[in-house]
């Protein structure tokens, strides 16, 4: 069977300004592949504590629990892990070794959605992943297995002031983590940078000396290659900006904040979002939040005009993101609200999943054998079956179809195929695949 043309490959098949409610997971997998320029998450942190929004505020009604537990994920997940990424299968074993069910849960529940959040991105595009000390070593090496170790760029610091207790056990905590790492070596990079306070701050830090013009204008010799000096007048000099580092100082929101806060439990401040979003892509792009919250990253995308789509589990986002763009923006929420699973536009054409061709070819392409349990059988006694459901964000393109036969088909019912494959692992049917 040939390749069939993908019109939309790249394109987004949802409109600017929307926001899903529902299962991260399920609408991700309906989202077109390399359709997205920049990815924000601030997931749960497994920090153990149970979040609401405090009675009164905008935020009230929104709440989640972060403690988690095998009972918390769909343990087929883990089966799909074990047979399609053996090291990160390994990485979780070691990791429930270490701190018990409930980080493995944790980092279940994260793999197989940063999984998803690769194919979203464009070739260029990046993700800025949120976390704390709770689980941001663990959630670096889950991105290593994703990403490849070669595409970590940065791991931020986001510093904040507090008021300071003399712990008897260890010091203040005073910082989050963000995990920045690309998808390809060539991405959308803007070299953050703040301006500089002063001149003083300038000659200080460059350690450069000024000298007068004969029309009395300021300048500075500054290094033009080559061993040579070349006049540059201070104020072009200091047009560039200062380079900023790892560590970002940006005060966390309070409550005295009447412009910005919500109420919202985990709140991050605009200015931290504006300056991941413009150092991460350009005006016009796609930025996805799939774990949206309070909007945050969807407000600070308007704001720099970037065009946003977010997901979070609760219908709260979608009050909030109305309500924000009005009082902080200025501006009429336009987009929309849906809480269906979308259906993906960029795999062309495809027949329907039951066509007599499509059999013929998945039978050639298996070589005769059930993509169950690895058992050979003639054409009758297969079934076509969707790998990912329907009702699950599953398309009927050939490239999420399979055949089983009657017993796997019976096994797997309406479940994804990792369903399948846990279960027949865990029988010892079937034993672990490599990776490829």
């Amino acid at each position: 069977m040939a390749d069939l043309p993908f019109p939309d490959a790249g394109k987004p098949n949802w409109a600017n300004q929307t926001i899903w409610t529902g299962d991260n997971l399920d609408i991700m997998r309906g989202m077109n592949s390399e359709s997205v320029d920049l990815i924000y998450l601030d997931p749960p942190f497994n920090s153990k504590h149970d979040y609401s929004a405090p009675i009164g505020s905008k935020a009230a009604g929104a709440a989640f629990k972060d403690t988690w537990g095998l009972d918390d994920v769909n343990l087929a997940w883990h089966g799909e892990i074990k047979h399609d990424n053996p090291g990160l299968y390994d990485l979780l074993n070691a990791t429930r070794q270490v701190h018990g069910d409930s980080m493995m849960s944790y980092l279940i529940y994260m793999a197989i959605r940063i999984t998803e959040m690769r194919r979203l991105l464009k070739l260029t595009g990046s993700i800025w992943l949120h976390c704390d000390p709770t689980a941001s070593h663990y959630l670096k090496l889950l991105l290593d297995s994703v990403f490849g170790r070669k595409r970590f760029r940065n791991e931020i610091i986001w510093s904040y002031s507090g008021w300071n207790k003399r712990l008897k056990r260890h010091i203040e905590r005073r910082h989050d983590v963000v995990l920045f790492y690309s998808k390809k070596e060539q991405m959308t990079f803007n070299y953050p940078t703040r301006p500089w306070a002063s001149k003083d701050e300038y000659i200080k830090t460059r350690k450069q000396k000024v000298r007068i013009d004969d029309d009395g204008s300021e300048y500075v010799l500054s290094d033009g290659g080559s061993g040579q000096r070349v006049k540059r007048y201070l104020d072009d000099a200091m047009s560039y900006g200062i380079p900023l580092d790892d560590v970002w100082r940006i005060e966390k929101l309070n409550n005295s904040d009447t412009t910005e806060r919500t109420g919202y439990p985990t709140q991050k401040p605009l200015a931290l979002l504006r300056r991941i979003i413009a150092v991460g892509s350009n005006s016009g792009d796609t930025v996805l939040d799939p774990f949206c919250g309070c909007a945050t990253a969807c407000i600070a995308a308007q704001d720099l005009s970037r065009q946003w789509v977010g997901i979070d589990i609760s219908p709260k986002a979608a009050d909030l993101v109305q309500s924000r763009m009005q009082d902080e923006l200025g501006l009429f929420y336009r987009g929309a609200h849906r809480e269906d699973i979308p259906r993906r536009t960029d795999i062309g054409t495809v027949l329907k999943y039951n066509d007599a061709k499509n059999k013929r070819y998945l039978y050639g392409e298996q070589g005769g054998y059930c993509l169950g349990c690895e058992e050979h059988f003639p054409p009758r006694n297969l079934t076509i079956d969707h790998i990912i459901p329907r009702s699950r964000g599953g398309t009927d393109h050939i490239s999420n179809l399979q055949l089983l036969c009657g017993a796997c088909n019976s096994v797997k019912g309406d479940r994804p195929h990792e369903y399948l494959l846990a279960c027949l692992t865990d029988k010892g049917f079937i034993k672990r695949r490599r990776a490829a």
